[in-house]
C-alpha cells in the first residue's frame, strides 16, 4: 500500500503543478435552476432533455456515481427499478431488465440487455465488469430498444458515456481504504495539447483480500484485483468537426467467481456423504457463503483492450454525420475446483479469446417543417475462440462412482463401465469451439411534430446476421504426459459444424402529448429481436448439429407512461405501465452431459412480463435531495413444456415450467436514496447520504427449485463526509451495513453434487474511508 501511495502522490503532484482550479463541465449539462430538467440523455441518438424522451429511462450523473463510489456495474441494482445485474466473474455476468436477460456465461449468445460504452456495443456483458471510472452519465433504458440500439436489446439497454477531454487543465483523484484490506486508487487529468487538440488520461487500481475461508488450508479466498487505464484525444479544428479517439486497457484477477460454495446439503445428503466416505474428503456446507472446502484452484482473470474513433461533422443547415469505428479484444481464463470438496476430484475452467469490430455511420437530419429524423447503417463482426476444459484428479472415479478407488480397481476387470470411469483419473478433456458472427443492419427513425404539444415517432431497423462454428473434442489426454489416453479414444467427437442465419426486423411506434409544460403522457409499441445462438459444447449423445442451435428471441412491448416536472424542477415524477410478450425466450442452464458439467443454451418457449414502475426525485429544501422508486413486475413462462427439472423432481428428464416465474426476476423492487449537505463555514460543507434497496423473493435457478429461493432482503449503504472548498473531500462509508447474507445466483451440478446447488453470494458488510481531490 505504501508503494501505491507514493506513486499516487507523485502523479498527483505532477498533475497539480500543471492544473488550476476547476475542471470544465462534462457532457451532463446542469440546469440553471433545478436538477430534473437539466439532465440530457442520448437515448434516441440525439441530445434531449430526459423529460422529453417518451420511454422508461433512468439517468444517473457522473457526480452522483462518484459521490457514492458506484464504480461497479452491479451498483445500479441500488439505483434503478426493475434491474438485476449479477457479476459472478467476467464470464458469468448477466443483466436482467424487467425480468428478461438471465443468461450468463454464454459464448455463443449475446445478452438480452445490451451494454454500450461511448456508443460502442459490448458483445458480452463481462466486458463491462471492470471499474467504471470517470463516467459522465449512465442511462438505463427499459423495454426493447432494437430500432436505434440494435438487435440484442430485447430487455433494454445500458448506455454509458465517459467524460470528454477538456481544453482547460483539470482533473480529480481519490484514495480509498476499507475492510478486507480494500484499496482503490483512481486519477484523471485533462487539458490542452494545442488550441484544437485536448487529452484525457484516466487510471485506476483496485484490490481486496479474500472474504471466504477455505477450511482445508485456512486461506482467505474470493479476493479481487482490478486495474486499467483510458487515454482519449479530442480534436476540434472547428465548431463543425470533432474527432474523438479512445484507447483503453483493463485487467482483472480474482477468485470470487471461482470458489465453490455449497449452501445446503439439499435433498440427498446420503448420496453426497457416500462420495465423501469413498474419498475421505471434507465438504463445507455454509448457508452464509463464508466457507469452502475446495482447496483450490480458484481463480478467474480477464484482460481486455479497445480502441475507437468517433467523427462528428455538422454541415448544411443542421445535418450531422457521425462515424463510429471500434475494435475490442477480451480474454478470459479460469480454473476452479468443481465439486468443492477437499478431494482430488474435478477441476474445470475456460480459456476464451473474443475479438470484435463494429462500424456505425448515421446521419441526423435537422427539423424540416414538422419532421426530423436519424438514419444509419451498422456492421458487427465477432470471433470467439473458446476452450472449456475438465481435469479429473486421482479420486475422480471414486467420487463419481461413490466407492473407494481400490474397490473400483478390483472390479474394473469385470465391468466395462467401471474400467472407463477409472480411466478418467488423471486426464484432461477439452471442448473447443469458435463461433463467428457477422451482422449488418440499416435503421431509421422519424419524429413527426403534429402540433407543438403532440408528437408521433416511427422507427424501423432490419438486421441480417449469420453465425457459424465448429465444435470438437479431441481424445482426452493424460495430465502427466499430455499424450492421448487410448482407453478414452471413443470419447473424441467432432468436428460438428453448425450455422444459422436470419433477418430480424425491429420497430417502434410511439406518441406523446404534453398537456402542459410540466406534464407529458406517452404510449408506445416496440419490438426487438435478439439474434439466435449456438451452443459451444457438444450436443447430448445421439443428437447432431441442430441441437446446438438456439432460435432468435423476439420481444414485443406495450407501454404507457406519464412524466411530470413540477415546482420549478424541484419535483420530477415518472410513471409507466408495461407488458412485454417474448417468443422463443433464450436462457442458459448448467447440465451434466456425458459426465461433464456444461452450460447449455435453450429456448424457454414463450414468456411475458407485465407490471408498473414509479420513480420520483424531490428537493424539498436547499441541500436535501431524495430519490425513490418502486416497481412491480410479474414475469412468467407462458409455455415451457420441456424445461429443466429442479433437484426435487426426481426421476424426470424434463419438467413443465409453464406458468412458473422466470428465474432471476423479483416481483417487487424498491429503493430510496437521499443526500443532504450543509455549509458549516465559508470553506467547509458537511454532507451525508443513504441508499436502501429491497427486492422480493425470486428463484435463483432456471428450474425454479425451492432450494434456490433468494431475495426478500434489503441492502443499506451509508456515507458521511466533509468537503473543503472546491478541492478536498473526505468521507467515511459503509456498504451493506446490516451485513445481510444473500445469494445472487445458483447452479445445478447434476450427479457431481446430487440433490443440491452451488451458490454465489453478495459481499458482506464493508466499511472504509475515501479522500478525494479535484483540481
Amino acid at each position: 500500500m505504501i508503494k501505491k501511495l507514493a506513486l499516487f502522490s507523485s502523479v498527483l503532484a505532477l498533475s497539480v503543478g500543471q492544473a488550476y482550479a476547476e475542471e470544465a463541465p462534462s457532457q451532463a449539462l446542469p440546469s440553471d435552476d433545478g436538477a430534473g430538467d437539466g439532465i440530457v440523455v442520448t437515448a434516441r441518438k440525439v441530445k434531449e432533455k430526459i423529460g422529453d424522451v417518451p420511454l422508461a429511462i433512468t439517468a444517473i450523473g457522473g457526480d452522483d456515481l462518484r459521490r457514492n463510489d458506484h464504480i461497479r456495474l452491479e451498483d445500479i441494482n441500488q439505483l434503478v427499478p426493475s434491474t438485476n445485474v449479477v457479476v459472478t466473474n467476467g464470464h458469468q455476468t448477466s443483466i436482467s431488465i424487467r425480468g428478461i436477460g438471465n443468461n450468463p456465461g454464454s459464448d455463443g449468445l449475446e445478452n438480452s440487455a445490451g451494454v454500450f460504452v461511448d456508443g460502442v456495443y459490448l458483445g458480452r456483458p463481462g466486458m463491462a465488469a471492470s471499474d467504471l471510472i470517470d463516467i459522465a452519465q449512465m442511462e438505463v433504458l427499459r423495454g426493447p430498444q432494437g430500432t436505434l440500439f440494435g438487435k440484442n436489446t430485447t430487455a433494454g439497454a445500458i448506455n454509458i458515456t465517459t467524460e470528454l477531454p477538456q481544453f482547460d487543465w483539470g482533473g480529480r483523484a481519490a484514495v480509498t481504504y476499507g475492510r478486507f484490506n480494500y484499496q482503490q486508487y483512481q486519477g484523471t487529468v485533462t487539458g490542452p495539447i494545442s488550441d484544437d487538440l485536448a487529452f484525457r488520461l484516466t487510471g485506476y487500481d483496485t484490490t481486496r483480500d479474500g472474504i471466504v475461508t477455505d477450511i482445508t488450508n485456512g486461506k482467505k479466498v474470493s479476493d479481487l484485483g482490478r486495474r486499467g487505464a483510458r487515454l482519449q484525444l479530442l480534436y476540434k479544428p472547428s465548431s463543425d468537426l470533432s474527432i474523438r479517439l479512445i484507447g483503453e486497457y483493463a485487467r482483472e484477477q480474482q477468485s470470487s467467481g471461482a470458489v465453490t460454495v455449497i449452501p445446503s446439503w439439499g435433498l440427498t445428503p446420503a448420496a453426497i456423504q457416500t462420495k465423501l466416505t469413498a474419498t475421505g474428503a471434507t465438504l463445507a456446507v455454509d448457508p452464509d457463503g463464508l466457507t469452502t472446502a475446495a482447496g483450490g484452484p480458484y481463480s478467474t482473470g480477464t484482460r481486455q483492450g479497445a480502441g475507437s474513433a468517433e467523427v462528428n461533422w455538422s454541415f448544411g443547415s443542421g445535418f450531422t454525420l457521425t462515424s463510429l469505428t471500434a475494435y475490442r479484444y477480451w480474454q478470459y481464463d479460469s480454473a476452479s475446483d468443481t465439486e468443492g470438496s477437499s478431494a482430488d476430484v474435478m477441476y474445470g475452467g475456460y480459456h476464451i479469446k473474443d475479438n470484435q469490430f463494429t462500424q456505425e455511420v448515421r446521419l441526423a437530419f435537422p427539423r424540416m417543417g414538422n419532421f426530423d429524423a436519424v438514419a444509419g447503417v451498422y456492421y458487427f463482426h465477432q470471433k470467439v475462440d473458446t476452450t472449456q476444459y475438465v481435469s479429473y484428479g486421482d479420486q475422480a472415479a471414486a467420487w463419481l462412482a461413490g466407492m473407494p478407488t481400490a474397490t473400483i480397481k478390483a472390479y474394473a476387470p469385470y465391468s466395462a463401465a467401471l474400467a472407463t470411469l477409472l480411466a478418467y483419473n488423471g486426464t484432461r478433456w477439452d471442448t473447443k469451439a469458435a463461433p463467428e458472427t457477422n451482422s449488418i443492419a440499416g435503421f431509421g427513425q422519424v419524429n413527426w411534430h403534429v402540433t407543438p404539444q403532440w408528437n408521433i415517432t416511427g422507427g424501423l431497423r432490419v438486421t441480417y446476421e449469420t453465425k457459424q462454428e465448429d465444435v470438437t473434442r479431441p481424445v482426452p489426454v493424460s495430465n502427466d504426459t499430455g499424450l492421448p489416453v487410448a482407453a478414452l479414444a471413443s470419447q473424441a467427437a467432432g468436428p460438428i459444424h453448425a450455422r444459422i442465419s436470419n433477418t430480424a426486423p425491429s420497430f417502434l411506434i410511439s406518441t406523446d402529448y404534453r398537456f402542459s409544460p410540466e406534464v407529458m403522457v406517452y404510449g408506445l409499441v416496440s419490438r426487438g429481436q435478439k439474434a439466435g445462438g449456438l451452443n459451444t459444447t457438444l450436443p447430448p449423445t445421439g443428437l447432431g448439429a441442430d441441437a446446438l442451435k438456439v432460435d432468435p428471441e423476439t420481444a414485443t412491448n406495450y407501454e404507457v407512461g406519464v412524466k411530470g416536472d413540477f415546482l420549478n424542477h424541484a419535483l420530477t415524477v415518472n410513471l409507466d405501465v408495461f407488458r412485454t410478450d417474448i417468443r422463443n425466450y433464450q436462457a442458459n442452464v448448467l447440465m451434466e452431459v456425458g459426465g461433464q458439467v456444461v452450460q447449455l443454451l435453450t429456448n424457454a418457449g414463450s414468456a411475458r412480463t407485465q407490471g408498473a414502475e414509479a420513480e420520483a426525485t424531490v428537493q424539498p429544501f436547499k441541500g436535501l435531495t431524495l430519490h425513490g422508486y418502486v416497481a412491480y413486475n410479474d414475469a412468467k413462462y407462458r409455455e415451457y413444456t420441456e424445461g429443466p427439472c429442479a433437484v426435487e423432481k426426481t426421476g424426470q428428464a424434463t419438467c413443465d415450467l409453464s406458468g412458473r416465474p422466470i428465474a432471476g426476476a423479483p416481483r417487487w423492487t424498491t429503493g430510496i436514496n437521499g443526500s443532504y449537505e450543509h455549509e458549516l463555514s465559508d470553506t467547509v460543507t458537511g454532507y451525508a447520504s443513504a441508499e436502501y434497496s429491497y427486492r422480493s423473493t425470486y428463484y435463483g435457478s432456471l428450474d425454479d427449485s425451492e432450494l434456490t429461493k433468494t431475495g426478500g432482503y434489503g441492502l443499506l449503504n451509508l456515507r458521511a463526509g466533509l468537503r473543503f472548498g472546491d478541492r478536498w473531500d473526505f468521507s467515511v462509508w459503509g456498504r451493506n451495513v446490516t451485513d445481510k447474507k444473500y445469494a445472487t445466483n445458483y447452479f445445478n451440478y447434476g450427479s457431481v453434487l446430487p440433490g443440491t446447488y452451488v451458490a454465489f453470494f453478495g459481499d458482506p458488510a464493508t466499511y472504509g474511508a475515501t479522500l478525494r481531490l479535484q483540481f
